[in-house]
């Protein structure tokens, strides 16, 4: 009896000892690795927001999906990727196998029915409010009275599930809603506190100016993708042999500095742009002149978007991968035949005609001098989010007939109650409002210091009276 009960537990451990060295092969654990690998797909799924996932004009871009689009170029399969509102949607699509990897989640440490990756980021989290809020003196006991408002994070459940920690302050939890939704609330003062990481303040405070930190909630929280706890060694080993790569590229670094590190749609100060004015937009003004009698339009327009897009950087290259002095992408350069995006005479006269393009197929009762910012907007959004913001507007009943009608239902595109109800959802709207009014800022200092030199210039060819 002895030894057969000897037998037994060493048989058991024997079976353990090999589903521990081959759980990737046995029926417990799933080959994904095989499976995407066969299908030549990998899908992520992930939620829309300024730092995850976004498109600007069909094209998809984000921080986390510059990643998602790395991995899937590593393993040489195609990229798919699927939006949904919440983690317990996402969660459920990748037990299923709809999708293969979250991005733009996390979880927390109680959570054992998922795997991570590795980290590759780390934020602080801070809570915000108003300047006019920043500054008060009794700003704890603004704390303590008011919830502060937040979309899913795992740093604010950990606290939550774990009782034996006290909530220092009130928070509440929106799952249905994105950062951009609770920002408007913020602006609008809806709420009073808002929480949110440190890359996302680093790019919503560009545009948001009033908004400042009040304090740092928490820092250094790791950001990882999130796997299926049943995912095989395959897949687990090659997301590792990935980050390995990237590492070793600097590959996370660069994609974070072009995210994170650039200072786009920022106005620059009138000080500094008179200074380029004198010092480098005489190099390109032939060129911004001849476009402007080529395709029509005003020549300190032309050179005000060139501007805002470049400051007349002839190599300019954004995160996006548009490049040149009026930053095309390589459908627009390809669309008005441009081969050489960072050939100034190209970069301008292309950027012109596919302004001119824009402009043309702009079919709203719209003056003359209204329907530029408008073609401007679409410029840098695309037509297809314009027309959204203006179907919006109908919608409401507002007739669109200027620039200030528009700007409210453009700065709802990024807004989860208004993007759902559009054809080419979620766009960063308030983008596309600073980029307008910088170009407006820039465009008014040119006509008054053209007005200037042309009054000069009148006043040099009058004949002197003593004459």
């Amino acid at each position: 009896m002895i030894k057969f009960l000897i037998r037994i537990i060493l048989v058991t451990l024997f079976v353990s000892i090999l589903l521990y060295f081959f759980q990737s092969h046995s029926i417990f654990f799933k080959n994904d690795l095989k499976r995407v690998l066969n299908e030549n797909k990998i899908t992520f799924v992930t939620r829309l927001g300024p730092t995850t996932y976004y498109e600007i004009k069909n094209k998809k871009f984000g921080y986390h999906y510059s990643i998602m689009k790395e991995f899937a170029e590593y393993i040489d399969v195609e990229l798919s990727v699927k939006v949904v509102n919440n983690i317990a949607e996402a969660k459920k699509m990748i037990s299923s196998r709809e999708a293969d990897i979250i991005s733009g989640w996390n979880i927390t440490d109680l959570e054992k029915n998922f795997k991570t990756s590795y980290p590759y980021n780390r934020v602080d989290y801070v809570i915000v409010a108003k300047s006019n809020i920043s500054r008060r003196s009794n700003i704890e006991d603004l704390l303590n009275n008011n919830d502060i408002h937040a979309i899913e994070s795992h740093v604010i459940t950990k606290i939550d599930v774990n009782k034996e920690k006290k909530l220092k302050y009130s928070y509440k939890v929106w799952e249905d809603k994105n950062i951009d939704d609770l920002l408007k609330m913020l602006n609008d003062n809806e709420i009073s506190f808002l929480f949110m990481s440190s890359d996302e303040f680093k790019i919503l405070s560009k545009y948001y100016r009033d908004i400042k930190v009040i304090q740092r909630h928490s820092i250094n929280e790791a950001e990882y993708w999130i796997l299926p706890n049943d995912v095989g060694n395959e897949m687990q080993n090659k997301i590792s042999e990935f980050f390995n790569y990237m590492i070793n590229k600097n590959r996370l670094a660069i994609i974070y500095q072009n995210f994170f590190g650039q200072q786009q749609h920022t106005f620059v100060g009138s000080k500094i742009f008179i200074k380029d004015l004198i010092d480098i937009f005489p190099t390109y003004e032939f060129f911004f002149k001849e476009a402007s009698k080529l395709f029509n339009f005003d020549w300190r327009l032309i050179a005000s978007i060139g501007y805002q897009e470049s400051r007349w950087k002839k190599d300019a290259v954004s995160y996006t991968g548009v490049k040149g002095i009026m930053m095309l992408t390589k459908d627009t350069a390809k669309e008005v035949g441009v081969e050489n995006r960072i050939d100034p005479r190209n970069s301008i006269f292309g950027g012109t005609k596919y302004l001119r393009s824009i402009y043309n197929r702009i079919d709203y009762n719209l003056d003359d001098n209204e329907k530029k910012w408008f073609a401007i907007a679409a410029y840098n959004i695309g037509l297809g989010h314009v027309e959204d913001a203006v179907k919006l507007a109908r919608k409401n009943g507002v007739e669109i007939r200027k620039w200030s009608d528009i700007e409210p239902y453009i700065l709802m595109l990024s807004q989860s109650e208004y993007y759902r109800q559009t054809k080419y959802g979620y766009a960063r709207g308030w983008e596309t409002v600073k980029y307008v009014q910088n170009i407006k800022q820039y465009y008014d200092i040119i006509v008054f210091l053209d007005s200037q030199d042309r009054e000069v210039d009148e006043k040099d060819q009058e004949i002197p009276k003593t004459l």
